[in-house]
């Protein structure tokens, strides 16, 4: 995919992997709207786009994921600025396993929201120019953490759903691609472990960090840009840890 002049959107915007995806993309010619709840950072990572690349390269929209409403006023203000939109990108996520309904919200329901979105506005038959939709799971989707099961059943869920939709052939005959990204741990807040967790599983938290690695943001911006941009890609499952770097649990049918 040539991405000059392509539009993206973003959840989970402001900083950490969705900050990253947004100056990849921008960087190569597209357009993004970043969102997220936190307006300060949102904001401040959308002017040094603009600053480095131009106001119309990007603006930023506050959105709750869980909100509706909110969601498809998003993908109507896309449209009416940019008139297309070409990449959805769900990253927004938390990890929370005290608020477990929370975080299946957050990460898995809203997920499914967005690329019902994504797929109305973006599908041929609906008079969008096709594209590509990246959901972001996690290594925790594919093998289980005794910890974070919560967490562990969102990414799970992402996983499967995306794949899922993949195997559609009515979305592949309107122009769509769908994802996965699966990266394991990352140097980004979400890996910080909460305030309010005891010693003891912040103890194991770290341990099981330190075995495992953590991973570059720019690693796990390389494997976002490589699924965007190859638009064999329909179906991939990307696994991205700091011991293998860039791997493919599941290859598109096209690769295999």
């Amino acid at each position: 995919m040539n991405l000059s002049g392509k539009v993206a959107l973003i959840t989970g915007a402001a900083q950490g992997l969705g900050k990253a995806f947004s100056e990849s993309l921008v960087s190569r010619g597209a357009k993004v709207c970043l969102t997220d709840i936190k307006v300060h950072e949102g904001q401040i990572t959308t002017e040094a786009l603009k600053k480095n690349f131009g106001n119309d390269a990007a603006f930023f929209m506050k959105c709750d994921v869980t909100s509706e409403k909110e969601f498809a006023n998003v993908f109507q203000a896309i449209k009416s600025r940019y008139g297309r939109l070409d990449i959805l990108v769900n990253n927004a996520g938390i990890v929370d396993e005290k608020n477990w309904r929370k975080l299946i919200e957050i990460n898995l329901l809203s997920v499914m929201q967005g690329t019902q979105l994504g797929i109305e506005t973006m599908s041929k038959e609906h008079g969008g120019n096709g594209g590509v939709i990246i959901n972001i799971s996690s290594a925790a989707g594919l093998t289980p953490v005794f910890n974070t099961p919560a967490y562990c059943a969102s990414k799970f869920g992402v996983v499967g759903y995306t794949r899922s939709l993949a195997d559609n052939l009515i979305h592949l005959r309107n122009g769509l691609r769908f994802c996965c990204l699966c990266p394991a741990f990352t140097d980004t807040d979400i890996i910080k472990f909460s305030e309010n967790s005891t010693v003891s599983t912040k103890e194991i938290g770290d341990k099981i960090i330190k075995s495992v690695g953590i991973n570059k943001v720019s690693t796990v911006a390389d494997g976002f840009m490589e699924l965007v941009t190859d638009e064999n890609n329909n179906g991939a499952v990307m696994t991205v840890t700091a011991r293998d770097g860039i791997q493919y649990k599941y290859l598109p049918k096209s690769k295999l």
